[in-house]
């Protein structure tokens, strides 16, 4: 019986085989007829190669005979098999011809016969010996896949224009066919031959004329696939064709097949060609290939008369053609391939059909059957016929799936070479592991020779090594070399961190295992565990749930929290990694081996909502419970980071303010919602966007919600919104983010933004015109490559996002991020830092740090109105900012780092710092070495051979540093200053390599052939510096550490090669003796060049590159591109050899060392008698730092200046040699704001042994115009405004080199007249006539007024070298060529030998100038060329405003240097605001700054009042930091007098009167105050520059930007936002009486008025408040009707589905309507209805329909609850279902018939 049972099984399966099933199969011939026998020579070949230069490979020929016993079944064997390696240069187009001399090789065990078994000409199975090794089976999978074709429609993709005619055998159609590269759609085309094809087939010429198959395969849909990726960044399509427009092509692949058949047969040629290109460093032009082609010749067919061939002891039963990874079947399911399809990339309905494919097939459901269908779909507006989007590899989700994913103890066996092999133990490994950790930790010791050691190539193999560890061998390796953990030998030490970042790097489960040991046992801790931590997020391979529990449970672990560091770096590694595997859809399909292994955990597995979110959200209610900000800012990131929509929930009672937070804390909820907006969920961009709509909100969250809404990115209606938004937000700040961002939107180029660029270019029109400063908020952008080109190598994008700060210049919170394309979004480099408030924290640290603010003996001045009783009389409550918080971010070199602090963090932070300080005064040794890899990509996948393409890129990277440093560190008071004494000594080298390689594995002899692309970059530096600093002196002495030796500094190369490597080689790449690298014959660049000889420390530039990029580099390195220039030369276009060396010889060096000393001081109220004589003459002392040099220049340059201020700045380098060698360079410079000239002077000298003494000397003078009008722009007009300057300039030899420059700078009348005409210039006038004479525009106006537009100098030159002189030739040059088509050129013009004239003619008003250069070459003349905007102020002598603060000012919106002009009838804050209000005879406060809480801070009061109309009084108090107070009262000069009445009442010693009076400061030893006055206008200077002020009687101007926020009065709170303005001390009011008259003071001066409006500004007051957004909410009412209107005919615009309901009661009985729970299963879930709906029983039938909403509840197909409610549904059951609601329209029958 049991015979039988087999004979009936064997029966089975053979009529399994042969029958055909029910299609067109049996009308299809077969091109294999029984009892014939068919010869064929079969040739292949794979080769590796780059564009140019070798190709490396295999080839591989035999006798392929092929026997057809009968219909359906083949033998065949391959004889006389034989193989040989290729390397060598190849013609790129010449591909079947091999040379002639390859030494073939037998192919053991490939000569045993098997079995095809065919259905027409498609393979349905194969039967191979049990002997055949699973590398053989792929390459008799490969060859046989050449053999395909199958006309039949078999698995079509239906299509209304797939055709095909079986009569005259032409046609074009699609179908889904199995080959060894994958189950994919392929493309079909059957035509006839051109005549000649007997030349092609001689042999066969007098037979039956072919027919010619093409076959094309479309890799962008497929059923199975069997390939592995790790690492492939988002939007870098390699699987298919890249066709959206977010998507960059990265591998283009393709296979091809061309056959010769007769039309009844044979196969006369079969020809299958595959061809993957790819840049080896991932994107660029030049790309690297890999060809495989296989290909049959008929040499004979005739009848079968040979003898049985043996068969060989035991087979395998092979079910398909896939390539195989194991022993164990795949199978296919052709049922659900021959979907409908379209013309689209992409087949949706087959994704659709085939939903569980991205997961294992052990977590699958065994059957899948869809009772309800949906009977009813209406599409309106968009067809899948339409659709043109690309298959992606994040969006095809069929792909072959392997059950043997690697399981916790073993180590990544497909990720090393996609290559069949026992999952055993390689017990080499520990020992070639060791071997390789110290082969590479010496060499760290001598970053000299690491490039030629090839230490990071070596450093990949160790990880290669590593991944390749199960649990037990890397345990084993891990205890002999932790033991040089807490070696004091460096070399020891380096092996252990080379290892410890080696394991890091492996991304194995062992190698996870093994790091959360170290941790576990302390082994690693803190710092260095959080780096280690922080580089598992992208190395981590295979993100199952059960390993993305184990890493949140160890962030969270006791062991982690209780570390500092550790616990916030582990926390958001762990919930990005959660991200990227589970949460994120994208990355978890492109990031991660799933066409391998299928998804690693269900993408609807509810662990991060049931497990890992709760956690988080716990732990940040109690950290704000707690006040705990670290805490909480950590929480909030690593929730963010989690990025599941979820988490708005977790956010809704902290941004709703239903729980009280920090603007700053809520602030971050709203910015750590990018990982969210990446992801493009329109959730949180109808959050985003609802803040943003909010003024009510704080502006910082708005303004955050901007930053995140953008990737989203917003809808047209939206962007719309947002920019009519620029127009009328009441936040300065939002409105500046809201334009600066939509124009950068605007302009990007790249096309994966396109959707993002075109809205934004479609609302850009629609932007306000007010220009916005650079420091509020903004986001800006700057590509290197503008003009996008997606085969370029790198996109580098440098992004700057910032939130503008009210109470600093600087911004509160900044971000600056540098993407690669390569690397993607995730791996962005990125730096910002955030803090509540900017002037808090630079507070802080003067505070704990520096000591700024000492602690004084508290004295309340007896000012007549101090800050203290100003605070009184008004009540103005103390401004007390919320609780200081913190945080910085950097993530570079693959690592992440969080910081974050709250007030007594920082406070327990700078004691830190000065713990750290104080340890230096005894020494302090650091060591370090990280080694990491930035970027791993790997793409693995069969070619046509049968062999696996493999394509892997790194960026393995090392950064070494040693140091030492001793010596005392200390922050003295004011007087003190800061003073060190260190003595230092570091080695800090950085390597990176850029290493790909494109190549495949020959699995027949194991070797790895490639062609790839390294590219080395080094920086080393070694070197000991003994400083000494103190204020204004700095003294450094820096030697070589090890003077006696040759260091290299740079190092950079580009070695393009092909290699024929064996498999697990530990050889690198150039040191294996198989490689050639890729020569040319001529070098574009070569350079061998040293110089330093003369300062003794000689260095010696040395290279070539036989790059194109090279050519013309010196015309290319121009100024205004440096940066770019030099970028896109880094980063070849065109690669090929290059190698660059810079050396220090140190062995050729007599130099020790130098000596750099700067000195700078200042001197005040000089007063030297005599003129400065315009002569250049020697100095006496050239030596260096020497201090009577420095009195001589200042007094020099101090002589005829009335009470100078004079600036000495003094620099030498000293260099220790056996003669003396001295360069040193001095400058004075000296100013008085009382004298209109303004003297320089210049020295430099070298002061050599061997070369002799030099000296160059300069003075210049530059005299400003007498006078000018500081407040009336009217008056400036009228003034002649002109200024001279000279220079003598003398050096060489006793002075004999000379030259002169005179010259005049004026303005013109013209330009004069065009000003009083310009709009601004009239607006001006009128508010001069309404008795303002500095509103903004008079202050705009007045500035240019001053601003010179002709300037013309004249250059005398005598006795001049020919290096000077040729300068002079070469500024001519320039100028003939500057302007091209602007400038003209007289050669007849030439001015005398030894003269040069120059001339400047600006029109600012058109921001054009001409130049005009007269020489003794000739004439130039540039007309009307472009000048920057900002050249008016910079050539302006409005002197109140210095030249830095004009060119700030003009970009940050008059906000560097804010001013507040208190005016006839007008008040100009120092935000911008102007609004009416006329002084009274009370005293108003126009500024009151009191000083902070708990420091010794400057106090100010200033008031103001008008006790007639034509008259201002001003009174000031002011109190230092070093507690001395100036009480100044201001009264209008009598009549017939411009000196105004100034009284000072201060303890601080009258050092000048006169022209100007001073009051000295000993404690800071520096003028308190200053004032003098000129042409009628006081001005006044406190604590040099805190603030300044001008007054003329009648007005009063303002200058500080000390006070920003603090600030308060009718000048406003210098919050850079004029909205904040209108804050009284009792609360916002609206009028500006109200506003004026709230500073008033009521005292004996009063004015009944004024109390009058006070009073009604008291009543009038109301208290600012926010409110905050609603997230999400709905009521009731809201959520029927929305519910009600999803049901109806307005559900959706695109589409609407409507299913029919069906009785499950099996029972008989009447034909009635019964009540049934209705189920139906889509898109990987089953819904449920909430209740019972009208069906009709299946032996009845339905008497009309109607549609009727219900409600269901969905769950994926995997929940095991749902899928026995589907159960109990089939059995007549209700059951009844719980969850959130969905409405759903069900087409159910008004009656039942029977």
């Amino acid at each position: 019986m049991k015979l039988l049972a087999l004979v009936a099984i064997f029966v089975a399966v053979a009529s399994g085989r042969l029958s055909s099933p029910k299609n067109d199969d049996t009308q299809t011939p077969s091109p294999w007829q029984a009892g014939k026998l068919y010869r064929y020579d079969v040739e292949a070949h794979t080769l590796a190669r780059l564009h140019e230069g070798s190709s490396s490979g295999t080839a591989f020929k035999a006798r392929f005979t092929v026997r057809a016993k009968a219909p359906g079944q083949l033998q065949a064997k391959l004889e006389n098999a034989q193989h040989a390696k290729v390397h060598q240069e190849l013609a790129r187009d010449q591909d079947d011809e091999l040379p002639k001399d390859l030494k073939y090789q037998p192919v053991q065990h490939l000569d045993k016969p098997f079995e095809i078994y065919i259905q027409g000409g498609r393979v349905q199975s194969l039967s191979f010996p049990s002997s055949l090794t699973l590398a053989q089976e792929n390459l008799l999978k490969g060859l046989i896949s050449a053999l395909q074709v199958d006309l039949s429609a078999h698995r079509n993709v239906h299509s209304h224009h797939d055709t095909y005619d079986k009569q005259i055998q032409q046609g074009l159609f699609r179908k889904m066919e199995t080959d060894v590269t994958g189950d994919c759609e392929t493309l079909y085309t059957v035509s006839p031959i051109a005549s000649e094809w007997r030349r092609e087939l001689p042999k066969f010429a007098t037979e039956q004329e072919p027919i010619e198959i093409t076959k094309s395969k479309n890799y962008g849909h497929c059923n199975h696939r069997v390939d592995y990726h790790f690492g492939v960044p988002e939007h870098a399509e390699w699987t298919g064709t890249a066709h959206k427009s977010n998507d960059d092509q990265f591998i283009k692949r393709s296979t091809v097949s061309r056959i010769l058949v007769a039309k009844q047969g044979p196969i006369y040629k079969a020809e299958t060609t595959s061809t993957v290109q790819v840049h080896p460093h991932m994107f660029g032009k030049q790309q690297a290939e890999v060809h495989s082609k296989v290909s049959f010749y008929l040499v004979a067919h005739e009848q079968d008369n040979e003898g049985e061939w043996e068969k060989p002891e035991g087979n395998r039963e092979i079910q398909n053609l896939l390539y195989s990874m194991s022993s164990k079947p795949v199978t296919i399911d052709d049922r659900s391939s021959s979907s409908s399809s379209s013309e689209s990339h992409e087949n949706h309905n087959y994704q659709q059909e085939h939903q569980y494919s991205r997961i294992r097939r052990s977590t699958r459901p065994k059957t899948i059957v869809a009772v309800n269908k949906v009977i009813v779909k209406q599409n309106k507006g968009s067809s899948s016929s339409s659709s043109s989007s690309s298959s992606s590899s994040s969006s095809s989700d069929s792909s072959y799936v392997n059950d043997d994913i690697p399981k916790y103890n073993e180590p990544a066996y497909a990720a090393l070479y996609m290559n069949p092999q026992p999952h055993a133990d390689t017990k080499q490994n520990p020992a070639n592991a060791q071997k390789l950790v110290q082969e590479i930790a010496h060499q760290l010791q001598n970053p000299n020779n690491m490039p030629k050691a090839d230490l990071l190539s070596k450093f990949n193999i160790l990880v290669r090594v590593i991944a390749s560890m199960s649990t037990g061998q890397l345990s084993q390796t891990s205890r002999s070399i932790e033991i040089a953990k807490s070696s004091n030998n460096i070399v020891k030490a380096d092996m252990w961190m080379v290892y410890r970042d080696a394991v890091a790097q492996a991304g194995t489960f062992p190698a996870f295992q093994q790091i959360k040991t170290w941790i576990e046992s302390k082994k690693i801790e803190g710092n260095e565990a959080a780096e280690v931590v922080s580089t598992l997020v992208n190395t981590l391979r295979y993100p199952t749930k059960e390993l993305m529990s184990q890493f949140f449970k160890l962030a969270t672990s006791p062991q982690v929290r209780e570390q500092n560091f550790l616990n916030t770096t582990a926390l958001i590694a762990a919930t990005k990694f959660i991200n990227m595997g589970q949460v994120n859809n994208d990355t978890a399909h492109s990031f991660y081996p799933t066409h391998m292994y299928g998804r690693f955990s269900r993408r609807h597995d509810r662990f991060v909502l049931e497990e890992i979110l709760p956690t988080l959200r716990q732990e940040l209610q109690k950290a704000i419970q707690e006040r705990d900000s670290h805490k909480s800012q950590v929480y909030i990131k690593a929730i963010g980071y989690l990025g599941h929509r979820a988490i708005l929930d977790v956010y809704t009672p902290y941004l709703e303010g239903k729980i009280e937070v920090s603007t700053y804390l809520r602030t971050q909820m709203v910015r750590s919602l990018e990982t969210l907006a990446h992801q493009r969920d329109s959730h949180v961009r109808a959050v985003l966007y609802s803040i943003l709509r909010n003024t009510a909100e704080p502006y910082e969250v708005r303004v955050a919600a901007i930053q995140n809404i953008i990737p989203i990115p917003p809808t047209g209606p939206m962007m719309q919104a947002m920019a009519q938004m620029t127009h009328n937000d009441p936040s300065m700040q939002v409105r500046a983010a809201l334009k600066t961002t939509i124009m950068y939107a605007a302009n990007l180029k790249n096309p994966r933004y396109l959707n993002l660029a075109r809205t934004a270019q479609a609302v850009k029109g629609m932007l306000t015109t007010e220009q916005f400063s650079a420091h509020q908020s903004a986001n800006a952008a700057m590509e290197f490559n503008d003009n996008f080109d997606n085969e370029e190598t790198d996109n580098n994008l440098n992004l700057r996002f910032q939130i503008g700060s009210e109470d600093n210049f600087f911004p509160k919170s900044v971000k600056f991020s540098w993407e690669r394309q390569a690397s993607g979004w995730r791996k962005q480099d990125t730096i910002s830092a955030s803090a509540s408030s900017v002037q808090q924290l630079v507070d802080l640290f003067k505070k704990y740090l520096i000591g700024e603010y000492q602690q004084r003996h508290e004295t309340e001045s007896n000012h007549k109105y101090s800050a203290h009783k100003i605070a009184q009389m008004l009540n103005i409550k103390r401004y007390e900012p919320e609780e200081l918080e913190t945080a910085f971010n950097v993530r570079f070199m693959d690592i992440e780092r969080y910081f974050t602090y709250g007030e007594g963090d920082l406070q327990q932070l700078t004691q830190y710092i000065k713990q750290y300080l104080s340890e230096l005064e005894t020494g302090v040794d650091k060591h370090y070495t990280k080694v990491t890899n930035q970027v791993q990509v790997s793409i693995m996948f069969p070619v046509a051979m049968g062999m696996p393409f493999i394509y892997k890129y790194k960026e393995p990277t090392v950064a070494h540093i040693r140091s030492k440093a001793q010596g005392p560190v200390k922050f003295g008071n004011a007087k003190n200053g800061f003073s060190a004494s260190m003595d230092k000594e570091v080695q800090f080298t950085y390597a990176k390599n850029y290493d790909g390689s494109v190549g495949f594995l020959d699995t027949l002899d194991n070797q790895y052939a490639s062609a790839g692309l390294i590219k080395k970059t080094q920086f080393n530096i070694a070197f000991k510096a003994a400083m000494q600093m103190k204020d204004g002196d700095i003294k450094v002495n820096l030697r070589q550490l090890e003077p006696e030796q040759d260091n290299t500094v740079l190092h950079y190369s580009v070695w393009p090669y092909t290699a024929n490597q064996n498999k697990d080689t530990l050889v690198t790449v150039s040191q294996d003796h198989s490689t050639k690298l890729v020569t040319r014959d001529n070098k574009v660049v070569s350079m061998d060049t040293k110089f330093g000889q003369q300062i003794g420390a000689p260095f010696h530039l040395q290279g070539y590159s036989y790059s194109e990029d090279y050519r013309g580099i010196g015309n290319a390195l121009q100024p205004r591109d440096l940066f770019g220039r030099i970028y896109q030369v880094l980063n070849q276009g065109d690669y090929a050899q290059t190698h660059f060396n810079l050396k220090y010889l140190g062995k050729q060096s007599k130099n020790k060392g130098v000596t750099l000393q700067a000195v700078y001081d200042t001197y005040y109220n000089q007063k030297q008698d005599g003129q400065m004589e315009l002569t250049a003459s020697n100095v006496q002392d050239s030596s260096p730092n020497s201090e009577a040099r420095r009195d001589e220049l200042a007094k020099r340059v101090a002589a005829g200046v009335n009470t100078a201020r004079v600036r000495v700045f003094d620099f030498s380098a000293t260099f220790d040699l056996p003669q003396k060698l001295d360069y040193v360079f001095s400058y004075a410079m000296a100013s008085s704001p009382v004298d209109p000239k303004i003297q320089h002077a210049f020295f430099a000298a070298r002061n050599s042994a061997q070369f002799g003494n030099s000296q160059i000397n300069a003075v210049a003078a530059f005299r400003k115009p007498e006078s000018i009008s500081h407040l009336n722009f009217q008056e400036a007009l009228k003034k002649e405004l002109k200024a001279t300057f000279e220079a003598d300039i003398r050096y060489g030899q006793n002075n004999k080199e000379h030259i002169h420059v005179q010259g005049t700078a004026e303005r013109s009348q013209k330009y004069a007249e065009e000003l009083q005409n310009h709009p601004r210039g009239k607006q001006c006038a009128q508010e001069i006539a309404e008795g303002n004479q500095y509103q903004h525009a008079c202050h705009k106006m007045i500035s240019m007024a001053h601003s010179y537009d002709n300037i013309k100098a004249s250059i005398n030159y005598k006795d001049i070298n020919p290096t000077v002189k040729n300068m002079f030739y070469q500024a001519y040059r320039f100028a003939e060529h500057y302007g091209f088509w602007q400038t003209d050129v007289n050669p007849q013009k030439m001015s005398p030998d030894g003269k040069l004239e120059i001339a400047f003619d600006a029109s600012y008003l058109t921001n054009t100038a001409n130049f005009a250069m007269n020489s003794r070459n000739g004439e130039t003349y540039s007309r009307s060329v472009s000048i920057p905007r900002v050249t008016s102020r910079v050539f302006s002598a409005y002197w109140p405003f210095k030249a830095q603060e004009r060119f700030n000012n003009y970009y940050a919106n008059h906000q560097y240097q804010p001013y507040c002009s208190v005016d006839g009838t007008r008040i100009r804050t120092f935000s911008n605001r102007t609004y009416e209000y006329p002084l009274s005879r009370s005293w108003h406060v126009v500024m009151y700054d009191p000083k902070k809480q708990g420091q010794n801070d400057d106090e100010l009061v200033i008031l103001a009042r008008r006790p007639n109309e034509k008259q201002q009084e001003i009174y000031m108090s002011y109190r230092s930091k070093s507690g001395k107070d100036v009480e100044i009262e201001i009264q209008p000069a009598p009549e017939g007098s411009k000196q105004h009445n100034v009284k000072v009442n201060t303890k601080a010693n009258k050092v000048s009167e006169g022209d100007l009076t001073t009051y000295w400061d000993d404690e800071t030893e520096q003028p308190i105050l200053e004032y003098h006055t000129h042409d009628g206008v006081l001005v006044v200077d406190i604590n040099d520059d805190y603030l300044r002020a001008m007054y003329d009687g009648q007005r009063f101007v303002v200058l500080t930007r000390h006070s920003r926020y603090r600030n308060r009065g009718i000048c406003g709170r210098m919050s850079s936002d004029p909205r904040d303005d209108y804050l009284t001390p009792n609360g916002l009011v609206d009028k500006p009486e109200h506003y004026g008259a709230a500073y008033a003071l009521n005292d004996e001066n009063s004015e009944p008025k004024t109390e009058e409006l006070q009073s009604q500004a008291k009543q009038a007051a109301y208290q600012p408040e926010n409110h905050y957004t609603a997230i999400l909410r709905s009521d009731d009412d809201w959520k029927n009707a929305m519910q009600s209107s999803s049901s109806s005919s307005e559900e959706g615009w695109s589409s609407k589905n409507v299913y029919r309901s069906r009785s499950y009661n099996k029972e008989r009985g009447s034909c009635q309507l019964e009540q049934q729970v209705q189920y139906y299963e889509n898109h990987g879930e089953i819904c449920i209805t909430t209740s019972p709906l009208p069906a009709c029983s299946s032996r009845c039938k339905a008497d009309g329909y109607q549609e009727q909403a219900a409600q269901v509840v969905c769950r994926p197909k995997l929940d095991q609850q749902f899928r026995a409610y589907r159960d109990q549904i089939r059995q007549g059951q209700n059951p009844q279902v719980s969850g959130v609601p969905q409405a759903r329209q069900y087409r159910v029958p008004m009656n039942c018939q029977a």
